[in-house]
């Protein structure tokens, strides 16, 4: 397959994450308004009901991460010696920052699975 239809498919792929985002975000109005619930009535089963959307919205962000993280890594991977500087960082840059939203993102994955009590206001920030 040759490097234009490649490109061609990676745009495909990044138009149903953006319809993933689309779900996340409203799956994160759903979750707040659940929060609120529990902040206003104290309905702990709201409180449950937020905590289990969080932690599905932070496992279905996760995922998108992985996907990227896998891409950016196959990219640099296959990076060739004859390759320009600029390709070689900004490659090596977004592979960088694609590991750190990983990692955010799984600490984030963490807080909204054990964070039973709500202690900490996480988001997208």
């Amino acid at each position: 397959m040759n490097e234009q239809n490649v490109i061609l498919e990676k745009i495909q792929i990044e138009e149903y994450i953006w319809i993933i985002y689309l779900i996340i975000i409203g799956l994160s109005f759903y979750a707040n308004s659940l929060e609120k619930k529990y902040y206003k009535y104290g309905d702990i089963e709201s409180k449950e009901k937020y905590r289990q959307f969080t932690i599905l919205i932070f496992l279905i962000a996760l995922i998108v991460y992985i996907y990227f993280f896998n891409d950016n890594y196959n990219e640099v991977k296959n990076l060739k010696l004859s390759d320009s500087y600029d390709r070689k960082f900004f490659n090596n840059a977004n592979l960088a920052a694609s590991t750190l939203i990983l990692i955010a993102g799984t600490i984030f994955l963490f807080i909204a699975i054990y964070d039973v009590n709500l202690d900490t206001e996480i988001a997208f920030s």
